[in-house]
């Protein structure tokens, strides 16, 4: 579905039956051939809906169907394809839709009399509501200050020029994309002089808030093979959930869940050189300076070096192995449990040769997916493979 800013004339149920739809008739399916639906729904408090998978169900045809509900912040989409993936190995399913909604712009402050407050009060409730949320007044001022201040401290990079080159890139790839969001061409200093949210970040270097849902078939190997002649296998996923908020000393500044994940499904698939063995990473980008520590802690560079990478271009399309090459959330706008949805379907674009004008040449025939929450506390890695 294109991306955009509020969808005030869709509700969460309307936006969920648009993009089941487009998965089914996208793999041939209907509506009884599928064995379970894995609903990715960040927030329900922003549907402004408690227990909304009944009322799904049943508006969307899969009534006495199976279920499941997953919740992981914005990594809510990594876990739910994770949680899919082994219910079909388990054998328990054959077919399974994975469904990723979020309205982020409804939930109204009466107080203020804003969506954005309402917006803000809403992510809030994610953060521990003991001991964070009474001190930390957003996931930006978060992540700069337990992820992007230390490694800067550390390695001296990223700089704010390189945290620029970020969002100039993503913008850039989002150009090649019908269905992104925000395809205004702007400047590094356009981006170094915008708002400062929590220094080094500034407001351009953020993803924007969307209203959006996506869907995504997962099959058993013999009902894939059935479905498609050019499948798409998930070959290694893991997850990771390590509390950034400790400040450890020996993980302060890194996404070391991001570390842990990419070591399990890299075993699982088979990686050993992950800077030589993927065609394309699809990486969380709610900030520019969380895809850069990401890249690193996912193998693609050498710890500290990410941000030489960007000055050479390295993560650019048709570079070594490009970085968000459908623009990512920076580009593409951003909403908590579908952006990864809607990435993981970017890389199996790419594998079955159907991007079009940003088409990756593929050497290897695998893909990286990443996903992380607001906090860097909760982690999925994914690795999909033509063969």
């Amino acid at each position: 579905m294109p991306w955009q800013a509020r969808r005030s004339d869709k509700t969460f149920r309307s936006l969920a039956i648009e993009a089941a739809r487009a998965a089914l008739q996208n793999a041939h399916l209907r509506r009884q051939d599928i064995d379970l639906v894995v609903y990715s729904i960040f927030s329900e408090v922003m549907l402004r809906q408690q227990i909304p998978t009944l009322m799904l169900q049943e508006y969307l045809g899969f009534q006495g169907g199976s279920s499941l509900r997953v919740e992981a912040g914005a990594a809510t989409d990594g876990y739910a394809l994770g949680a899919a993936f082994a219910q079909i190995r388990s054998g328990r399913s054959d077919v399974a839709l994975v469904l990723g909604l979020q309205k982020t712009s409804d939930f109204y402050n009466f107080e203020t009399k804003s969506r954005e407050v309402g917006y803000w009060k809403g992510i809030a409730n994610a953060t521990d509501a003991t001991w964070l949320q009474p001190v930390m007044p957003c996931s930006e001022a978060f992540l700069s200050t337990f992820v992007l201040n230390p490694r800067i401290a550390k390695y001296g990079a990223p700089t704010p020029e390189q945290l620029a080159k970020v969002v100039i890139k993503n913008r850039t790839h989002a150009l090649a994309n019908s269905e992104a969001q925000n395809l205004t061409p702007v400047t590094i200093d356009d981006i170094l002089s915008s708002q400062m949210i929590a220094s080094p970040i500034t407001s351009l270097m953020c993803a924007q808030r969307s209203d959006g849902a996506c869907g995504l078939i997962l099959a058993s190997e013999d009902r894939a093979r059935d479905m498609t002649d050019k499948p798409i296998w998930i070959s290694g996923t893991a997850t990771s959930s390590y509390a950034n908020n400790r400040a450890e000393p020996e993980h302060l500044g890194r996404l070391i869940g991001t570390h842990m994940a990419a070591r399990k499904a890299y075993k699982m698939a088979g990686v050993s050189d992950a800077t030589r063995e993927f065609d394309l990473a699809q990486i969380h980008d709610l900030v520019s300076g969380i895809e850069i520590a990401a890249c690193e802690e996912l193998g693609l560079c050498a710890p500290g070096e990410a941000g030489d990478c960007l000055d050479k271009g390295e993560f650019n399309f048709g570079s070594r192995i490009p970085v968000n090459v459908d623009g990512g959330r920076i580009g593409c706008g951003h909403a908590p449990g579908v952006s990864g949805l809607y990435a993981a379907c970017e890389i199996v674009r790419q594998l079955r040769e159907e991007a079009g004008a940003r088409q990756v040449p593929l050497k290897n025939g695998r893909g990286v997916l990443q996903c992380t929450d607001s906090h860097g506390g909760m982690n999925s890695v994914s690795v999909f493979a033509r063969q």
